[in-house]
């Protein structure tokens, strides 16, 4: 009885364990996805403050390493995809939402 209330116990510890992972990680992508908002927006001559305050809030409450955060806005900042739109869509703009699929961006996350 006492193995299998261990093993119960260890499973949802790795369980719990691999979901904290997942938030973590998906918390870098959205951190990603605000600064690299900031920057087009920084680009554009448009009022960032309300992007960097939001950016600030979720590095501050990250678990993260202020380092990994400047290395994401480094990347971010010189990141540049080949993608090609239907609609002569801002290829800076349209960046933005494919964060996700750069492996660039997903080996600093992961690292």
């Amino acid at each position: 009885m006492t193995k299998y209330f261990l093993i119960v116990i260890i499973s949802a510890f790795l369980c719990s364990c691999a979901s904290k992972k997942d938030v973590f990680e998906s918390g870098l992508y959205e951190y990603s996805q605000a600064n690299c908002l900031y920057w087009y927006f920084e680009n554009k001559g448009y009022d960032t403050s309300d992007i960097r305050s939001i950016s600030g809030g979720m590095v501050e409450i990250s678990g993260a390493s202020i380092e990994k955060f400047q290395e994401i806005s480094l990347f971010i900042k010189n990141y540049r995809p080949d993608i090609k739109t239907k609609n002569n869509i801002d290829v800076d703009l349209y960046r933005c939402f494919h964060l996700r699929d750069s492996e660039e961006l997903k080996n600093i996350i992961e690292e």
